[in-house]
């Protein structure tokens, strides 16, 4: 039997294949996984890294990350693509990634030909795990795509297992740690790189404590400070015990006992469109490192300022906000290190963000750097990116780094992921959280029942307006305005927008603005139609819209290619109107063969509570087939098209 072997990952602080210009010595947390170096790590691919492998038709190289855990198991989860020829981006590529995603492969499309000298590299700099991975793809399709370790300077290939999201989902959490710094520096180049590299130090000198808020469980570098937890203790015994959002409402109110009956899970913080729990974590200072007095209460730590001899210009607030992903059968004493690393990688791209702005601009002034997380639903994972103030989103250099994001990430720009507007809003973070719709209320509703027929769905996220929400009275006539405020918050939940959903009064008062109703008009309860909504969303947003008529209903069929392809390839929600009625499509599932077709309905005539069951249940919200249309009417959609941004 062979003997185990050590393998060793520094934080980002020290001399590692991220950090080439620290010298940070022995000054470094380190952590350790032993398992047998005869056994071969246990593959598994995520299903969104597969399809996002499938969209590449690009000859080229890249990149994987994944996160080693458990007894040997290696997650693949993301991967970047080279953005010039010979040029591999995995030393900034992963500080935007959250702690524990980690670079550990290589991935060639095609007859890629650089692929062999970028193992090598690649090979050097690999830390989770002594045998990288080399995924071999062929251009847009997963037909014939191998897997293989390297193992003794050869390519062994190995089979692998695909893990679905509803797994990824359930077996993996993210925390989300928030703190603050003061960086004091001159504005230069030089001096912000070395005054960084001091305060990660200070961040890695064992003086941080963490807690999750609304609890008393603290976490040091000697572990959680709560009797609770043992050595054996992991993610998901610490998941167990934070409260709640719904058990901390109904404790407020005095029910206790039904609190603790309380057996529908509730995911933490998990913002729009993610279903991954997410656990808050706040950062405080120790009073002492010796393990006898830790025991002793923490204080904040939010204001570390961090000086040298040099004469301090400038001081800069940091505003941390640092991500990391983690099985939940972890062990729980990994978790210091692991927010520590959190932490360098959020300070990293601070620093090269400031670093980048100076080094571009000649007003040698240095700006204030925010965080901002990123949720790509093609992912499956978040993205990180440090933008500067007084910096807005379309300034050329803006846009130059975001369509170098693109590139890496082998994104289509036409799309925004990385803008701000795009940033993901955790949800459950104040208790006075203004109202909204529910969202995406056709997930789960019952299958349209079209054999053989294909489903062409809505792209992306959307909330549900209907009659009687805001305390508007408008059931009989605001139906167009409800679908209109549904599209609308498609794109704001798309970011293509911080605009905010209009209400029938702005609505109204618009399109007499332009001229196209008189001043009786505002104010009134007169609907609206198709025609309308596309102005609408012209001014309101700046989204140009595609106008279909269909003569009668017994001819909307007909439009049932034409539905699909605007599915495929926008993806907005559309308006269709006819009479004095509007609804709103978010589907068809169509079967070309024997042309039979049934729409997906989103109906804004509903006008009772906001409860998911009792709306698909009921059909306000589910597959309708040609006999829901009037047969005597026309009508005509409102088909919006995405505007080319990124």
């Amino acid at each position: 039997m062979s003997i185990g072997k050590i393998m060793q990952t520094k934080l980002s602080i020290g001399n590692c294949q991220l950090c080439n210009n620290c010298a940070c010595g022995p000054n470094y947390f380190a952590f350790y996984t032993t398992f047998s170096t005869n056994m071969l790590p246990k593959l598994k691919i995520s299903a969104f890294l597969l399809k996002r492998l499938e969209r590449t038709k690009q000859q080229c190289s890249g990149c994987l990350y994944g996160v080693f855990y458990g007894e040997g198991t290696l997650l693949l989860l993301s991967f970047n693509i080279e953005s010039s020829l010979g040029q591999l981006n995995y030393e900034q590529i992963q500080h935007r990634f959250p702690a524990e995603l980690d670079l550990c492969g290589l991935v060639k499309f095609g007859g890629c030909t650089d692929g062999e000298a970028h193992l090598n590299e690649v090979i050097k700099s690999v830390d989770i795990t002594d045998n990288p991975i080399l995924l071999q793809c062929e251009l847009g399709t997963l037909v014939g795509l191998r897997a293989s370790f390297f193992v003794h300077g050869k390519l062994e290939e190995v089979p692998y297992q695909v893990m679905e999201a509803d797994q990824l989902y359930n077996d993996f959490c993210f925390t989300r740690l928030q703190c603050g710094f003061f960086l004091q520096t001159a504005a230069t180049p030089e001096s912000v790189s070395r005054e960084m590299h001091v305060l990660r130090k200070r961040v890695a000198d064992g003086n941080l404590v963490f807690n999750v808020p609304q609890t008393k469980i603290f976490i040091n570098s000697y572990g959680p400070l709560d009797e609770r937890f043992s050595c054996d203790s992991q993610i998901q015994d610490l998941i167990d015990v934070i409260p709640s959002p719904a058990h901390e409402k109904e404790t407020t109110g005095g029910d206790k006992k039904k609190a603790k009956s309380q057996n529908t899970p509730v995911k933490r913080l998990a913002p729009t469109g993610c279903d991954y729990e997410v656990i808050p974590i706040d950062v405080m200072r120790s009073r002492s490192r010796d393990p006898v007095a830790r025991d002793s209460p923490p204080h904040p730590a939010l204001s570390i300022a961090v000086t040298t001899e040099e004469q301090i210009r400038v001081q800069v607030p940091l505003e941390i906000e640092a991500m990391a992903i983690l099985c939940r059968k972890t062990k729980l004493q990994r978790l210091y290190d692991v927010l520590i690393e959190s932490i360098c990688r959020a300070l990293r791209l601070f620093e090269l963000s400031l670093i980048e702005h100076l080094t571009e601009s000649e007003s040698g002034k240095l700006l204030v750097p925010a965080s901002y997380h990123f949720y790509p639903q093609e992912f499956g994972h978040f993205v990180s990116c440090a933008y500067l103030e007084d910096m807005g989103d379309d300034e050329p250099s803006m846009l130059e780094r975001r369509k170098r994001l693109h590139r890496q990430f082998a994104l289509p720009v036409s799309r925004p992921y990385f803008r701000r507007a795009n940033h993901v809003r955790f949800l459950g973070e104040t208790e006075d959280a203004p109202w909204t719709p529910l969202l995406n209320t056709h997930i789960g509703v019952r299958p349209s029942g079209v054999i053989d027929g294909k489903e062409y769905l809505v792209n992306g996220n959307y909330h549900y307006y209907h009659y009687l929400q805001q305390q508007v009275q408008d059931k009989g006539w605001g139906c167009a305005y409800r679908s209109l405020q549904t599209i609308c918050s498609w794109f704001v939940l798309q970011g293509y927008t911080n605009a905010p959903i209009p209400t029938h009064l702005e609505v109204q008062e618009y399109l007499h603005k332009i001229n196209d109703k008189p001043a009786a008009f505002v104010g009134s309860s007169q609907w609206i139609g198709s025609t309308e909504i596309s102005m609408c969303l012209q001014g309101f947003l700046n989204v140009d819209s595609k106008i279909l008529h269909v003569a009668s209903g017994a001819e909307l069929a007909t439009v049932a290619s034409e539905l699909a392809m605007h599915f495929q390839t926008q993806g907005t929600p559309v308006m269709i109107g006819g009479g004095v009625l509007a609804h709103t499509i978010i589907g068809v599932d169509y079967c070309v063969q024997t042309g039979q077709v049934k729409f997906l309905i989103l109906d804004p005539h509903y006008t009772g509570a906001d409860d998911l069951a009792t709306i698909q249940i009921k059909g306000w919200c589910g597959w309708k087939g040609m006999d829901f249309w009037a047969k005597g009417s026309y009508y005509n959609l409102c088909m919006p098209q995405r505007p080319i941004l990124y």
